[in-house]
């Protein structure tokens, strides 16, 4: 990173200590929310532009299930095992938009174990896709059992399981897989069209977490280990400030509502600066902000 944009970004963190950190205590808080898969009580940090906002404990609680989804299966996944998804095309719809379709892996899955399979997405509940799940050797995920020539495939034609989304800029699709017995868990998250930063290493992404981005996730992945990072959030010329830990695995998350007193769309800008980084992202937030993207 070039010395005079670290340099302007140490003044401007200065600055934004200096004369935003007053309202620091109203705009940045720590809530208490139950972790609905481990059962045990966890923290997700959250800053806010609106002092008059006081976003809710089911809210809150919503985004930190958000945050925790990939790792929420704790004893019923001692083996960390997480959805892949590897894209097999995409098609344009006659409204303008993309559909993109991906074949779904859970590797290290057993295959003398039947599945469900169930999906989050930001602006509806979890539904379960009727159907009874299979793995193959690879992970693959079918429709049915393996046949004999299928075991050790990677793609197996229209015996494999499907997923096909249409979202907008940033937005996520959640996965949850179940063995019906209840003795295994497999989470997994897609996003389609991601917005991310990464520089030397270092990577910053922006994630919609409620419709019309009234919401969203901040997350830092490949920082140094139990550091404090600085980030940095600007949103239609109103800034705060925080300092985020990372976790042994130079992990860190936290919420943001970006919306503004007087305004009915924006943009957010979030920044991070590592030892050697300086990734920065740009989120727009408020209504018809979102569109997805088409088919070129």
């Amino acid at each position: 990173m070039a010395r005079p944009n670290r340099l302007f970004f140490i003044i401007s963190f200065c600055v934004l200590l200096l004369f935003a950190t007053p309202a620091r205590g109203q705009n940045s808080k720590k809530s208490e929310v139950l972790n609905h898969f481990s059962r045990q009580s966890d923290v997700i940090i959250y800053s806010r532009f609106d002092n008059e906002f006081t976003p809710s404990k089911d809210l809150l609680s919503i985004l930190e299930r958000q945050a925790r989804w990939d790792d929420a299966a704790g004893n019923l996944n001692p083996a960390g095992l997480h959805l892949r998804f590897e894209k097999i095309d995409e098609q344009a719809t006659p409204g303008g938009r993309v559909a993109v379709r991906y074949r779904v892996f859970a590797e290290g899955a057993p295959e003398n174990k039947v599945f469900a399979f169930e999906s989050w997405p930001v602006d509806k509940a979890i539904s379960a896709d009727p159907r009874d799940i299979y793995a193959n050797v690879q992970g693959l995920l079918m429709i049915h059992r393996p046949k004999p020539e299928e075991e050790l495939s990677f793609t197996a034609a229209e015996d494999e399981f499907d997923v096909t989304l249409m979202t907008g800029s940033a937005e996520p699709m959640r996965y949850l897989l179940s063995s019906i017995d209840g003795q295994l868990k497999v989470f997994g998250t897609l996003v389609p069209h991601p917005v991310v930063s990464v520089d030397q290493g270092c990577r910053l992404e922006a994630r919609v977490a409620q419709p019309d981005t009234k919401a969203a996730l901040i997350i830092l992945d490949g920082f140094p280990a139990k550091a404090r990072i600085p980030v940095v959030l600007q949103s239609e010329g109103v800034a705060v400030s925080e300092v985020l830990e990372t976790d042994s695995d130079g992990h860190a998350v936290m919420a943001d509502f970006p919306f503004v007193p007087g305004k009915a769309q924006g943009t957010l800008r979030a920044t991070a600066e590592g030892p050697k980084c300086l990734p920065s992202v740009v989120l727009p937030w408020g209504a018809a902000t979102q569109p997805a993207p088409k088919a070129p």
